[in-house]
C-alpha cells in the first residue's frame, strides 16, 4: 500500500480541492490511499467523504502569538508528524509557492517521493512577492522530484529553470459521467428560486476574494438591469468580503436579481439548470469549476486572466478582457444564451481527448507514486 500526504491547507469545495476528490473517487484503493494535512481545526466540506474512503486528516491548527512565531511552529510541527509517518513516502503538496518549506523537509527527512503541484499561473507584482517567489523557486528546484502543473503556463509559472520535458502537465481532470448524467434537472434552480420559466440563469461560483472579482459581476449587473429584467444571477460560495458584496448587492437595491446561494454539493445540477457561467477573474490558475460547466454544456463567459488552456474547443468559451467597455461584456453575454450544448458525446470525446477525465488521470498519477517509490 502507497499513502500519499496531500498537503491541501484545508479541503474544501474549491478547485484544486475538488480535483483531488475527483481523483480520489476514482483511485485504487487496493494499493493507494490518500491522506490530508489541513492548517485548520475546522470541519471542511470533504472530511466526511474523505474518512468514508479510507483516508486519514492530520490537523495543524495555528499556535503561536505572532505570523512569524505560528509560521515556525507549524513548521516544526509538520517535521515531526512526517516523521512520525514512515509509511508516507509521498509528500504531495497544493498550496504552490507555500509548501516550499514543507517540500525541504521532507527532501531533509529524505521521503522518496516529493510532488510540488502548481495550480496557478500568475502572482502578484509587488517587489516582496518577487523575491518570495525568487527563493522559493530555488528551493523547490532543489527539494522536489516531481514537478507537476494543472496547465503549461502554470508550469512556466513556478518552475520557470526547469526544463519543459520535467514538468508533469496533469490536466484539472472531472468525473466526466458524473457531471453528465443529471441533464435531467435543468429546472433545478428555477424551481429553488421560485423564478419564472423563461428567466436565464447567470452563475458564478468560486471564494468570495480579490481574487474571484465578484465585485466586477455586481457593477456589470448594475449595469445590464437598467436593460434586461429577465435574467437572474446566482453566486455561489463563502469566503471573507463576503459581507461586503452582500453590502454592495444591497445598496445597489439588486437583491431581487442576486442570490447569494451559499455552499453547495449539488454542483451538477446547478450546472444543468444555469444557462450561461461567468467568471471574471483576476488571478486565476487552472479552475476545475470550467472544465465541469463545459462538460454540462454551459456557455463561459471568463476573463482573459484565466488560462486559454481551459477551453476545450466545444465554442463554448468566450474570453474578455475586464477592461473592455461593459457593453462588450452585455453582448458576449446575448450572444452566449444561444449556445447552451446538450450533445454530452461529443463533449465527452473532446474532453477525454484532452485527457480531461480523472478516470483517466488517475492511472497516470498511480503510475508517478509507483515509479518514483520504486526508483
Amino acid at each position: 500500500m502507497i499513502r500519499i500526504l496531500h498537503i491541501t491547507g484545508a479541503m474544501q469545495r474549491a478547485g484544486a480541492e475538488t480535483l483531488l476528490m475527483n481523483l480520489y473517487r476514482n483511485l485504487d484503493t487496493n494499493n493507494f490511499q490518500f491522506d490530508f494535512l489541513y492548517f485548520t481545526a475546522s470541519k471542511c466540506d470533504y472530511d466526511d467523504e474523505i474518512k468514508k474512503l479510507g483516508g486519514n486528516i492530520y490537523r495543524i491548527p495555528n499556535r503561536g502569538k505572532n505570523r512569524l512565531s505560528r509560521i515556525w511552529k507549524r513548521y516544526v510541527d509538520y517535521a515531526k508528524l512526517i516523521k512520525s509517518l514512515p509509511d508516507h513516502q509521498v509528500i504531495h503538496s497544493h498550496i504552490n509557492l507555500n509548501g516550499t518549506v514543507f517540500l525541504l523537509i521532507a527532501y531533509l527527512q529524505k521521503k522518496k517521493v516529493r510532488v510540488s503541484h502548481s495550480h496557478i499561473s500568475k502572482g502578484k507584482k509587488t517587489l516582496r512577492a518577487r523575491i518570495y517567489r525568487f527563493i522559493c523557486r530555488r528551493l523547490i528546484k532543489k527539494s522536489c522530484n516531481v514537478y507537476m502543473a494543472c496547465g503549461e503556463a502554470a508550469g512556466e509559472y513556478l518552475y520557470p529553470s526547469i526544463p519543459k520535458e520535467k514538468v508533469v502537465v496533469f490536466p484539472n481532470s472531472i468525473d466526466i459521467n458524473f457531471f453528465q448524467g443529471q441533464e435531467k434537472y435543468s429546472e433545478f434552480l428555477r424551481k429553488e428560486l421560485n423564478l419564472k420559466e423563461n428567466t436565464k440563469i447567470v452563475t458564478q461560483i468560486g471564494r468570495f476574494t480579490f481574487q474571484k472579482n465578484f465585485e466586477f459581476t455586481i457593477n456589470f449587473v448594475s449595469e445590464l438591469v437598467k436593460r434586461h429584467h429577465d435574467i437572474h444571477y446566482v453566486f455561489l460560495g463563502t469566503g471573507p468580503l463576503e459581507n461586503k458584496l452582500k453590502k454592495m448587492v444591497k445598496d445597489r437595491d439588486l437583491e431581487k436579481v442576486i442570490t447569494f446561494y451559499g455552499i453547495s454539493s449539488e454542483i451538477p445540477k446547478i450546472l444543468h439548470s444555469s444557462d450561461i457561467f461567468f467568471m471574471p477573474s483576476n488571478l486565476e490558475g487552472f479552475p476545475v469549476v470550467l472544465v465541469e460547466a463545459q462538460a454540462c454544456g454551459l456557455p463561459c463567459i471568463i476573463s482573459t486572466n484565466i488560462s486559454s488552456e481551459v477551453d476545450m474547443g466545444l465554442d463554448l468559451i468566450t474570453f474578455l478582457d475586464l477592461n473592455e467597455n461593459l457593453k462588450v461584456w452585455e453582448q458576449a453575454l446575448l450572444d452566449s444564451f444561444k449556445k447552451k450544448s446538450t450533445d454530452f458525446e461529443k463533449i465527452k470525446s473532446q474532453m477525454r481527448l484532452r485527457n480531461f477525465d480523472a478516470a483517466d488521470s488517475v492511472k497516470k498519477l498511480q503510475h508517478i507514486y509507483s515509479e518514483g517509490i520504486n526508483s
